[in-house]
Protein backbone atom coordinates (compact mmCIF):
# COMPACT_ATOMS: atom_id res chain seq x y z
CA UNK A 1 0.00 0.00 0.00
CA UNK A 2 2.84 2.40 0.83
CA UNK A 3 4.40 1.85 -2.58
CA UNK A 4 1.08 2.63 -4.28
CA UNK A 5 0.85 5.97 -2.42
CA UNK A 6 4.42 6.80 -3.43
CA UNK A 7 3.64 6.00 -7.07
CA UNK A 8 0.49 8.14 -6.95
CA UNK A 9 2.51 11.01 -5.50
CA UNK A 10 5.24 10.63 -8.14
CA UNK A 11 2.66 10.57 -10.94
CA UNK A 12 0.98 13.68 -9.55
CA UNK A 13 4.28 15.46 -9.10
CA UNK A 14 5.37 14.78 -12.68
CA UNK A 15 1.98 15.78 -14.10
CA UNK A 16 1.32 18.92 -12.06
CA UNK A 17 4.62 20.40 -10.88
CA UNK A 18 5.06 22.64 -13.96
CA UNK A 19 1.51 23.99 -13.62
CA UNK A 20 1.86 24.63 -9.88
CA UNK A 21 5.29 26.22 -10.31
CA UNK A 22 4.03 28.52 -13.09
CA UNK A 23 1.00 29.50 -11.03
CA UNK A 24 3.25 30.30 -8.07
CA UNK A 25 5.59 32.31 -10.28
CA UNK A 26 2.75 34.39 -11.72
CA UNK A 27 1.52 35.18 -8.23
CA UNK A 28 4.87 35.80 -6.54
CA UNK A 29 6.94 37.26 -9.41
CA UNK A 30 10.11 35.76 -8.00
CA UNK A 31 11.80 32.58 -9.16
CA UNK A 32 13.10 31.46 -5.75
CA UNK A 33 9.82 32.18 -4.00
CA UNK A 34 7.93 30.27 -6.71
CA UNK A 35 10.26 27.28 -6.33
CA UNK A 36 9.79 27.38 -2.55
CA UNK A 37 6.01 27.67 -2.88
CA UNK A 38 5.79 24.75 -5.34
CA UNK A 39 8.01 22.67 -3.06
CA UNK A 40 5.75 23.48 -0.10
CA UNK A 41 2.63 22.49 -2.07
CA UNK A 42 4.12 19.09 -2.86
CA UNK A 43 5.43 18.73 0.68
CA UNK A 44 1.85 19.11 1.92
CA UNK A 45 0.72 16.63 -0.75
CA UNK A 46 3.37 14.16 0.44
CA UNK A 47 2.16 14.48 4.03
CA UNK A 48 -1.40 13.74 2.83
CA UNK A 49 -0.43 10.86 0.54
CA UNK A 50 -2.47 8.34 2.53
CA UNK A 51 -5.61 10.22 1.44
CA UNK A 52 -4.87 9.74 -2.28
CA UNK A 53 -6.39 9.75 -4.88
CA UNK A 54 -8.72 12.51 -3.62
CA UNK A 55 -5.76 14.57 -2.44
CA UNK A 56 -3.92 14.48 -5.72
CA UNK A 57 -6.30 16.47 -7.86
CA UNK A 58 -5.19 19.69 -9.52
CA UNK A 59 -7.91 21.69 -7.74
CA UNK A 60 -6.70 20.38 -4.37
CA UNK A 61 -3.12 21.35 -5.23
CA UNK A 62 -4.32 24.82 -6.27
CA UNK A 63 -6.10 25.17 -2.93
CA UNK A 64 -2.86 24.38 -1.13
CA UNK A 65 -1.03 26.82 -3.41
CA UNK A 66 -3.47 29.60 -2.54
CA UNK A 67 -2.73 29.05 1.15
CA UNK A 68 1.03 28.95 0.57
CA UNK A 69 0.96 32.11 -1.56
CA UNK A 70 -1.21 33.86 1.04
CA UNK A 71 1.36 33.01 3.70
CA UNK A 72 4.11 34.40 1.48
CA UNK A 73 2.19 37.64 0.93
CA UNK A 74 1.79 38.03 4.69
CA UNK A 75 5.49 37.30 5.22
CA UNK A 76 6.41 39.93 2.66
CA UNK A 77 4.20 42.47 4.38
CA UNK A 78 5.77 41.74 7.76
CA UNK A 79 9.31 42.27 6.52
CA UNK A 80 8.36 45.07 4.10
CA UNK A 81 10.11 43.58 1.11
CA UNK A 82 10.45 45.80 -1.91
CA UNK A 83 10.45 44.82 -5.53
CA UNK A 84 14.23 45.21 -5.84
CA UNK A 85 14.65 41.51 -6.55
CA UNK A 86 11.51 41.35 -8.69
CA UNK A 87 12.13 39.16 -11.69
CA UNK A 88 10.26 40.19 -14.79
CA UNK A 89 8.38 37.42 -16.59
CA UNK A 90 8.93 38.43 -20.19
CA UNK A 91 6.90 37.31 -23.13
CA UNK A 92 8.49 34.79 -25.47
CA UNK A 93 8.51 36.27 -28.96
CA UNK A 94 10.33 35.69 -32.19
CA UNK A 95 10.50 39.28 -33.37
CA UNK A 96 11.47 40.29 -36.86
CA UNK A 97 13.24 43.36 -35.58
CA UNK A 98 14.47 45.08 -32.45
CA UNK A 99 11.47 47.43 -32.65
CA UNK A 100 9.05 44.50 -32.61
CA UNK A 101 10.84 43.00 -29.61
CA UNK A 102 10.74 46.31 -27.76
CA UNK A 103 7.04 46.78 -28.55
CA UNK A 104 6.21 43.22 -27.41
CA UNK A 105 8.18 43.69 -24.19
CA UNK A 106 6.43 47.00 -23.55
CA UNK A 107 3.00 45.45 -24.19
CA UNK A 108 3.78 42.55 -21.84
CA UNK A 109 4.99 44.99 -19.16
CA UNK A 110 1.81 47.07 -19.49
CA UNK A 111 -0.41 44.01 -19.18
CA UNK A 112 1.51 42.76 -16.11
CA UNK A 113 1.24 46.20 -14.52
CA UNK A 114 -2.49 46.39 -15.23
CA UNK A 115 -3.08 42.89 -13.86
CA UNK A 116 -1.13 43.84 -10.72
CA UNK A 117 -3.60 46.67 -10.04
CA UNK A 118 -6.57 44.28 -9.94
CA UNK A 119 -7.99 42.76 -6.78
CA UNK A 120 -6.54 39.34 -5.89
CA UNK A 121 -9.69 37.47 -6.99
CA UNK A 122 -9.56 39.11 -10.44
CA UNK A 123 -5.80 38.50 -10.75
CA UNK A 124 -6.29 34.82 -9.96
CA UNK A 125 -9.01 34.47 -12.59
CA UNK A 126 -6.89 36.18 -15.25
CA UNK A 127 -3.84 34.07 -14.36
CA UNK A 128 -5.76 30.81 -14.36
CA UNK A 129 -7.53 31.53 -17.64
CA UNK A 130 -4.74 33.08 -19.69
CA UNK A 131 -1.36 32.20 -18.20
CA UNK A 132 -2.17 28.77 -16.83
CA UNK A 133 -4.69 27.82 -19.55
CA UNK A 134 -7.18 26.19 -17.18
CA UNK A 135 -10.67 25.37 -18.41
CA UNK A 136 -13.74 26.93 -16.81
CA UNK A 137 -14.54 23.54 -15.32
CA UNK A 138 -11.10 23.29 -13.68
CA UNK A 139 -11.36 26.85 -12.45
CA UNK A 140 -14.83 26.20 -11.02
CA UNK A 141 -13.56 23.27 -8.95
CA UNK A 142 -10.59 25.30 -7.70
CA UNK A 143 -12.75 28.30 -6.82
CA UNK A 144 -15.68 26.28 -5.48
CA UNK A 145 -18.32 27.68 -7.82
CA UNK A 146 -20.12 26.70 -11.02
CA UNK A 147 -18.60 27.08 -14.50
CA UNK A 148 -21.30 29.68 -15.21
CA UNK A 149 -20.15 31.70 -12.20
CA UNK A 150 -16.56 31.45 -13.44
CA UNK A 151 -17.68 32.74 -16.83
CA UNK A 152 -19.39 35.75 -15.25
CA UNK A 153 -16.50 36.46 -12.87
CA UNK A 154 -14.01 36.19 -15.71
CA UNK A 155 -16.10 38.53 -17.85
CA UNK A 156 -16.07 41.09 -15.04
CA UNK A 157 -12.34 40.61 -14.40
CA UNK A 158 -11.60 41.15 -18.11
CA UNK A 159 -13.68 44.33 -18.04
CA UNK A 160 -11.74 45.62 -15.01
CA UNK A 161 -8.47 44.70 -16.75
CA UNK A 162 -9.55 46.66 -19.84
CA UNK A 163 -10.37 49.66 -17.64
CA UNK A 164 -6.93 49.38 -16.00
CA UNK A 165 -5.19 49.15 -19.39
CA UNK A 166 -7.19 52.10 -20.74
CA UNK A 167 -6.24 54.13 -17.67
CA UNK A 168 -2.57 53.29 -18.23
CA UNK A 169 -2.75 54.29 -21.87
CA UNK A 170 -4.63 57.51 -21.07
CA UNK A 171 -2.05 58.61 -18.49
CA UNK A 172 0.22 61.04 -20.36
CA UNK A 173 2.86 60.86 -17.65
CA UNK A 174 4.59 63.90 -16.20
CA UNK A 175 3.58 67.12 -17.88
CA UNK A 176 5.95 69.90 -18.71
CA UNK A 177 4.79 73.49 -18.47
CA UNK A 178 4.92 75.46 -21.66
CA UNK A 179 7.01 78.64 -21.46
Amino acid sequence: MVLAHERAFETTFRAHYPTIFNAAYHRLNNLRDAEDAAAEVFSVAWRHRAEAPVTYTLPWLYGVLRNVVGSEYRRRERVSLHDDDHEEAGAVVDPGSADAAAAAADDARQVRQAVATLELADRELIWMAYWEDLTREEMSVILGCSPAAVRVRLLRARHRLKVALDAQNADPGPRQKKP
